[in-house]
């Protein structure tokens, strides 16, 4: 996946969560709706969608830098 201005680095802040990634390890901007989701460890950083970034900090489980 291309980053695009809407993509955000992330630092994944809990044990482990489950996200849809595209083949180099970056969030799909489809997330919402993904079927297959790969287990994503702590400290773990990637480039996901704005909205998935901001879903993630909500809910404590990742920081957006």
């Amino acid at each position: 996946m291309a980053k695009k201005p809407s993509d955000l680095t992330i630092v994944v802040t809990v044990n482990h969560v489950y996200l849809p990634l595209d083949e180099h390890g970056n969030g799909l901007a489809d997330w919402a709706d993904a079927e297959v989701t790969t287990r994503v460890d702590k400290r773990a950083r990637l480039k996901v969608p704005a909205d998935l970034a901001r879903f993630l900090s909500d809910r404590d489980q990742a920081e957006i830098l």
